[in-house]
C-alpha cells in the first residue's frame, strides 16, 4: 500500500468525523471550550495521523521543559514539524503558522482551534501586530506555551546549514521575560513525500536546556538568536543526524542515500 494511502485509510475517517464533530465547532467559537480540552483533542488526532503515515517518534530532552509558561523555538524542514512538536510534548502548545494558511479546510480550522496566529510575511506592520499578540500572551501566562519557527520558512535543502534565525521572533519572549527553549527536529522532511515509500519514517525531536530571563537579561534579542541557532544546528549535526542515519539503515530500504538524506 502507500504511503498516502495507507494515512488515508488510518486517519482518513476519524479526520472527517472530527471535522464534523469538533474542529470547525474549535474554529468558529474557541472562547467556548477550555484551550487544554481543544488541545487535547488535536493532539490525539494528529498522533493518529502520524500513524497512518507511519511516523515512529524518537524524543530527548522532555525533563528540560520548564514548568512555567514558555516560547519553544525550533528549526524548520517540512510542513509537518508543528504536527511533530504537538505529539511529542505534552504542554498545551499553539503556534506561528503562515499566512497561507488561514483558508485551508483541515489545517486552517484546527490551527484556530488552537488559538494559534497567522503570519503575512509580506506585510511588516501585521507581523508586528502578530507578535504583540504573542507577546501579550505569553505576559498574561495563559494556559499555552508558543512554538515559533525563526528561520521564518522552511530550509528545503537539509544537507545545508540552518537558515538565519530572524532576531525579531524572540522579542515576545524577552519582553515578556519568559523561558525560550529550543528544540532540535529531524526527519520530517521525508514524512509528506509521497517518493521513496520506507516502511517507517523516524523523526528525532531533542528539547535542549532553555533560556531563563536570568540566562538573558544582558543579552539582546541578536544575541539570543544566534545562541538558539548554534545550539540547534551542532545538536542537528553532532546528534540527530547520525541518528538518523543508523535508524534508516535499520530500515533497509534501498532508496535511502544519506548524500542526499531520501
Amino acid at each position: 500500500m502507500s504511503h498516502y494511502g495507507k494515512a488515508v485509510l488510518v486517519a482518513g475517517g476519524p479526520i472527517i468525523g472530527s471535522y464534523f464533530a469538533w474542529i470547525a465547532k474549535h474554529a468558529k467559537h474557541p472562547e467556548k471550550y477550555p484551550f487544554e480540552v481543544r488541545y487535547k483533542k488535536v493532539q490525539k488526532l494528529l498522533k493518529t495521523l502520524s500513524k497512518g503515515f507511519n511516523v515512529e517518534y524518537h524524543v530527548e530532552g522532555l525533563e528540560n521543559l520548564p514548568e512555567e509558561t514558555c516560547c519553544i523555538v525550533s528549526n524548520h524542514l517540512s510542513a509537518y514539524d508543528p504536527v511533530s512538536l504537538i505529539c511529542a510534548l505534552d504542554k498545551p502548545c499553539t503556534f506561528v503558522a503562515k499566512k497561507e494558511l488561514e483558508n485551508k479546510p483541515f489545517a486552517g480550522k484546527v490551527i484556530k482551534g488552537i488559538d494559534g496566529l497567522f503570519l503575512d510575511r509580506e506585510d511588516l506592520k501585521q507581523s508586528l501586530r502578530l507578535m504583540m499578540k504573542v507577546e501579550d500572551d505569553l505576559k498574561n501566562k495563559r494556559d499555552k506555551n508558543w512554538i515559533i519557527y525563526p528561520e521564518g520558512t522552511r530550509n528545503k535543502d537539509v544537507m545545508k546549514n540552518l537558515r538565519e534565525f530572524h532576531h525579531g521572533t524572540f522579542r515576545p519572549a524577552y519582553k515578556a521575560k519568559v523561558p525560550i527553549v529550543p528544540i532540535a527536529t529531524f526527519g520530517t522532511f521525508r514524512v509528506l513525500k509521497s517518493k521513496p515509500n520506507f516502511k517507517r519514517y523516524p523523526v528525532f525531536i531533542k528539547v535542549l536546556k532553555p533560556l531563563y530571563p536570568s540566562d538573558y537579561e544582558s543579552m539582546t534579542t541578536q544575541e539570543i538568536a544566534k545562541w538558539c541557532q548554534d545550539e540547534i544546528q551542532k545538536t542537528v549535526d553532532f546528534d540527530l543526524r547520525k541518528k538518523d542515519h543508523l535508524e534508516m539503515k535499520k530500515i533497509g530500504n534501498k532508496n535511502y542515500k544519506f548524500n542526499q538524506i531520501l
